[in-house]
């Protein structure tokens, strides 16, 4: 049985490797060079840091199974520093009421956490499992037919390397990619049979959080003492989330360098998309100034990421449009079924994949 899944975020991999385990012939189709979506590395001046997810939380026995499954239980380390939800009066009282935080339900892996050499490390591992002759990287998908009689998908798709141009075949297919960029997908494969439709306006529906990520390095004086990352506690601060990597993650960071990284809130980075560098940077200046009294300081360096569909800000309402569908071979998962946690979009890829398994009884 083949499949083809359009994704590979932690969704569209999660289901490829389950599936895999139950014998599907996967193949996973992703538009860019990198895996895992925003669990995104990048590496710079022999620093690692993470420009999409900060961390990462274990909720679920699943979800701790499968750490430990694929191999990347030992990779994970708690945040090194508090995190501090602001405005606050007073530092050590902040300090003091994070330090009381409740950990995780889950009493195995109680903490906030990132991997020791990125974000990017689990979906390297899953992608180790699969095998990289599985996954097609720069390969985007344009178009899907449906062979009623055949009962059989023919996916049109193009990429960098012409080779990848062309057709494709699957029994099934599996859609892992954000609801905007499905419903697209969708209108642009028309005609479909019917029901797709209505999943089509469905996933209109869905509306997403963008985010604007911006990395620095500055001199090592210039960290906040004492504080990992500072948490805005409401949507109307601009900065949603400010750390010094220096402090969580200190053996990603050469010795007498601070790095540091913004995230701007959903409605500050909606205002920002496509903004030339000098409007971010000044944007950024008058924010940490009004709202956390800190000087942006000398920037030896700077790198900005912007996340269109960083996290939905309204999930799927309509699921009978989703089972529907299912009659044609296909199927969805994505954080947009659940809520925008990592661990969700693992949950809706296994969830996916439990739901094609027994539709074909493996």
């Amino acid at each position: 049985m083949d499949v083809a899944i359009i994704g590979a975020g932690l969704a569209g991999l999660t289901a490829a490797y389950a599936l895999a385990q139950r014998g599907f012939n996967c193949e996973l189709l992703e538009k860019s060079r990198a895996l895992g979506g925003r669990m995104a590395t990048r590496r710079f001046l022999d620093i690692a840091f993470d420009h999409g997810a900060q961390y990462f939380t274990v909720k679920t026995a699943a979800f701790a199974d499968f750490l430990r499954e694929v191999g990347v239980a030992e990779a994970m380390h708690p945040l090194a520093a508090p995190v501090v939800s602001y405005p606050f009066q007073d530092l050590a009282a902040a300090l003091a009421e994070a330090s009381r935080e409740a950990p995780a339900s889950n009493s195995e892996f109680p903490h906030r956490y990132v991997f020791y050499s990125g974000m990017t490390a689990l979906a390297k591992s899953i992608a180790q499992r699969i095998g990289e002759r599985q996954i097609i990287r720069e390969c985007f998908v344009e178009a899907m037919a449906w062979d009623a009689a055949a009962r059989r998908w023919t996916l049109h798709t193009r990429g960098d390397n012409t080779t990848l141009g062309g057709t494709r075949q699957a029994d099934w297919v599996v859609m892992a990619i954000p609801a905007p960029q499905a419903a697209q997908l969708l209108a642009r494969s028309r005609p479909l049979p019917e029901p797709f439709a209505k999943l089509q306006e469905a996933l209109e529906r869905v509306t997403y959080h963008p985010c604007l990520t911006v990395i620095w390095g500055s001199p090592p004086d210039s960290a906040y003492p004492g504080v990992g990352a500072l948490r805005a506690a409401s949507s109307r601060y601009s900065v949603g989330w400010l750390t010094w990597l220096d402090r969580i993650a200190p053996y990603r960071v050469p010795s007498g360098q601070s790095v540091a990284i913004a995230q701007f809130a959903p409605h500050a980075s909606r205002a920002l998309l496509d903004q030339p560098e000098g409007v971010v940077l000044r944007t950024l200046a008058m924010a940490l100034e009004a709202d956390l009294k800190i000087d942006l300081p000398t920037l030896q360096w700077v790198q900005i990421k912007q996340w269109r569909y960083a996290s939905p800000a309204a999930s799927v309402t309509d699921l009978d449009s989703l089972t529907a569908v299912s009659n044609f071979n296909f199927e969805a998962c994505g954080d947009y079924l659940i809520n925008g946690r990592i661990e969700s979009a693992f949950l809706s890829g296994l969830a996916a994949a439990d739901r094609l398994g027994r539709r074909v009884g493996a």
